[in-house]
């Protein structure tokens, strides 16, 4: 599940502090690799 602000996460895991969530953000972010992928273009231009 995702939260669109930490208030609603809060209200979903009150024993959560805002230090726990930035760690958290921190150790996923470790494991995500930037990259670009090209995708091929489908649609048309419609004039």
């Amino acid at each position: 599940m995702t939260y669109p602000n930490r208030e609603e996460l809060h209200q979903e895991f009150p024993e959560l502090e805002d230090e726990d969530i930035q760690q958290a953000l921190i150790f996923v972010s470790s494991y995500l690799d930037d990259r670009i992928i090209e995708l091929q273009n489908r649609y048309e231009s419609v004039a």
